[in-house]
């Protein structure tokens, strides 16, 4: 899955945790439940910034709106590549963003 998702040109992030001067990029890991999930991480610019508007309750602050926008965007269009290479996904039921994956396609392409 890891391959597909390069191959659609999307940036892998690390496994371990982003430090500060790290992209962000896809990541793919195990829920609590053994679950293989597949979400996207903004570069860590865009996500303090957003973060700090949050904490501050100003979550309507560009910066919060336009992370909001990029991460939906990108959630959208990471769903749509899984699909694209055949996995089935159904939607993270604690957040509102990631993607668990079913079972991988069975059939080569042909």
């Amino acid at each position: 899955m890891r391959l597909d998702l390069a191959t659609a040109g999307l940036h892998m992030a690390p496994p371990e945790p982003l430090a500060d001067e790290e992209q962000g990029g896809v990541v793919v890991y195990l829920d609590d439940d053994a679950r293989v999930v597949v979400d996207w991480l903004p570069q860590t610019r865009l996500d303090p910034a957003a973060l700090g508007q949050a904490e501050a309750d100003r979550a309507d602050s560009a910066a919060g709106i336009r992370c909001a926008t990029v991460r939906s965007a990108m959630d959208t269009a990471l769903g749509a590549i899984l699909t694209g290479f055949r996995y089935t996904t159904t939607r993270h039921p604690h957040f509102r963003l990631g993607h668990i994956i079913g079972q991988p396609p069975t059939t080569p392409d042909l």
